[in-house]
């Protein structure tokens, strides 16, 4: 199941288009995507059977320059610092034996296809582009045994 937020109404992708899915719930979730992680579980379930019987004249075209954050209003924004080999390397250090975890400004948020406007002068700054399928794979901490907390 993905979800996407196209022009502020939350989509499910099925079928080379998404779902409307207000619409195709009969209003049963709301088109504001970020009300959906509320009744996450039975939006899941819903989702799942909706998409195994979704008729193709319900199947929108997605327009990749309409698409928005999948999580517009997020109340926390977690990040783990040095998350992958190729950063430490390129940053001259060694793999951290715990994860950096650190927070972001919500505001940090941004759709695919936003405009990011920075200011004149020079600017150090670094960004990054997280989607499932673009996904790393997770780092091994090599002090921490694997387990339900760690990431290895």
């Amino acid at each position: 199941m993905r979800i996407i937020n196209t022009d502020g109404r939350l989509g499910l992708l099925a079928g080379g288009g998404y779902l409307d899915v207000e619409t195709a719930s009969d209003g049963t979730f709301d088109a504001d995507p970020q009300a959906v992680y509320e009744r996450w579980d039975s939006f899941r379930e819903w989702a799942r059977d909706i998409v195994a019987t979704a008729r193709i004249d319900e199947i929108r075209p997605v327009i990749n320059e309409r698409l928005q954050a999948p999580v517009p209003r997020p109340r926390q924004v977690f990040a783990i610092g040095v998350n992958y080999r190729d950063h430490a390397a390129e940053a001259g250090i060694d793999l951290p034996l715990e994860p950096m975890v650190f927070t972001k400004f919500p505001s940090a948020i941004t759709g695919p296809f936003d405009t990011i406007e920075l200011p004149s002068g020079a600017v150090d700054f670094e960004a990054e582009n997280w989607s499932p399928s673009s996904a790393a794979p997770p780092i091994r901490f090599p002090n921490r045994p694997p387990g339900p907390t760690s990431p290895g």
